[in-house]
């Protein structure tokens, strides 16, 4: 889109009364993994008006209103492989502390690192005592520095393709990623970083960190924002980090919260080797035995990682119709062994659990959900020795339909069919990747990914095109992100200002002020 867009009364670029994607190669990711190798999408307003062959959504357009015709804009995807939207329902913005946690402080040399705290079956001592910290360093964010961090933290995900997000609770101020979702436009389920405990070495009682009614208040006021959002854009759900982190009274709370509201929960739960072992000895019992305690066992909780249990734990999430969402992309560099070690997370799938992709959070941008897809992909069939145990279809299903069923948002997004919300990923299927390939999507995760999104539609807006986003000046995103990033290094995590020039002032790689890279494509 050259020169400055048309923005709305919401500062988004301006909806066309219809919007025609022509020509694509389309995957609906519908209950039937429909195909349409010539397809097209009609979008009036925000939602989807009809998909199909290019001479039936024709038909449509042609029965359009004259006004809507007039105001008709075409998006020619002869060369593109068109989605929907990717669904990233368990994600953490920790862009606040890219310095010190395994981030840019680090050398440039990798051979003498030491296996971190998620790294061979879990520290759980210091999971717990992490995941404190962050909660402390929430507090510690100034409004400026939140806003500034979340923007960014947000428009890489879009840039990424996904258009909807589910925050597990992150390193930042719960409203100001509310109100980044809704200035970049992107939808989001907002949570907050909630804790009231501490696990340490050896066994007996947790240690209270914090009020848990003071906790459950920070929840119930995203719950009341989110309630009176007019965009459809904003909602909110409680999480909670991890199980050493939340006290009984907490878990209750968090439980009400959620069926009185009638949202899912999220925690990470069986996520690691030695934590059933260290919940036991402080709670005395096992994590999923834990959560059924709790009344959290149910079809509203999202398990996140969910991967080492016993054999009567299983039976019960089966019972209870949990929903699964696990980041195979990411366990290999955290030194995890979620996937590969138990082989639990393709079981439950098997036997009719709803088993979604997302992409978890790093101090650096994460693997996408592309990235996620294809480790899925490759490693399932691995796994099962088998290359049909998981088709590309179905992964991109896990990205996008199921996903957004762990959400609660399955009714308005997450497959191209009409009536739906119109949000769309569109990724250039033209170059020698995909030459006389039948099946682009299988191309797209060989070799394609994150940095081949081309275009992104959320609710019929364009957001992304030509991998850029129209509505806003990225280049002072990224300033403004590294100065906040920068005072806060200083300011709380206590940086020396040595270290900080050598990384803001001095390096050679840090673009120069008020100017971006090119936009390129393979």
């Amino acid at each position: 889109m050259s020169g400055s867009p048309l923005l709305d009364d919401e500062g988004l670029p301006a909806r066309p009364p219809a919007l025609l994607i022509r020509g694509g190669h389309l995957y609906t990711a519908d209950a039937g993994a429909r195909v349409h190798p010539t397809g097209s999408v009609l979008v009036v307003g925000d939602r989807i008006a009809a998909v199909g062959p290019v001479e039936e959504v024709a038909q449509a357009v042609a029965a359009l209103t004259p006004e809507q015709r007039a105001g008709l804009r075409t998006l020619d995807a002869g060369s593109m492989l068109v989605m929907p939207g990717f669904v990233n329902n368990h994600w953490h913005d920790m862009f606040a502390v890219r310095l010190p946690f395994k981030g840019a402080l680090r050398t440039a040399q990798d051979r003498t690192d030491e296996p971190g705290f998620m790294a061979l079956g879990g520290d759980i001592a210091k999971v717990s005592a992490g995941f404190e910290g962050f909660r402390r360093l929430v507090d510690a964010l100034l409004p400026d520095e939140a806003q500034a961090v979340a923007r960014y933290a947000l428009w890489t995900q879009l840039r990424s393709g996904t258009t909807t997000l589910g925050d597990v609770g992150s390193v930042n101020r719960s409203d100001a990623l509310a109100d980044a979702a809704l200035a970049l436009g992107i939808r989001c389920a907002v949570s907050a970083w909630v804790a009231d405990a501490l696990c340490g070495t050896g066994s007996g009682a947790p240690e209270r960190t914090r009020d848990a009614d003071t906790e459950l208040q920070r929840i119930q006021q995203l719950l009341d924002r989110s309630a009176a959002d007019s965009t459809g854009r904003l909602r909110a759900w409680p999480t909670a980090p991890y199980l050493t982190n939340m006290s009984d009274e907490l878990g209750r709370g968090l439980a009400r919260l959620s069926a009185d509201h009638g949202v899912p929960f999220a925690t990470h739960v069986g996520a690691l080797r030695h934590e059933a072992e260290a919940v036991r000895a402080h709670f005395g019992t096992t994590p999923i035995r834990r959560l059924d305690r709790l009344g959290l066992l149910n079809d509203r909780l999202m398990a996140v990682h969910c991967a080492f249990v016993d054999a009567d734990e299983r039976q019960m999430l089966l019972d209870a119709g949990v929903h699964i969402s696990h980041s195979p992309a990411k366990y290999g560099p955290t030194g995890e062994s979620t996937l590969t070690e138990t082989g639990l997370i393709p079981e439950l799938r098997r036997r009719g659990l709803d088993v979604s992709l997302s992409t978890d959070g790093g101090v650096f941008p994460v693997m996408g959900m592309a990235e996620e897809m294809r480790a899925a992909w490759q490693m399932y069939n691995e796994l099962a020795g088998d290359h049909t145990a998981l088709p590309a279809s179905e992964a991109l299903a896990m990205s996008t339909r199921i996903a957004a069923r762990g959400l609660g948002w399955e009714d308005e997004v997450g497959s191209l069919e009409p009536g739906k919300q119109a949000d769309l990923v569109l990724v250039p299927i033209d170059d020698w990747r995909y030459l006389l390939n039948p099946r682009p999507l299988e191309g797209y995760l060989t070799l394609g990914g994150t940095a081949d999104v081309h275009t992104v539609l959320v609710a019929g807006r364009v957001l992304l095109e030509n991998g850029r986003a129209p509505h806003l000046d990225e280049a002072a995103l990224q300033d403004d992100y590294l100065r906040a990033l920068r005072s806060f290094s200083a300011r709380v995590l206590g940086v020396p200002d040595k270290e900080l020039t050598a990384l803001f002032d001095d390096n050679p790689r840090l673009r120069t002020k008020g100017t971006a890279p090119a936009a390129h494509r393979v």
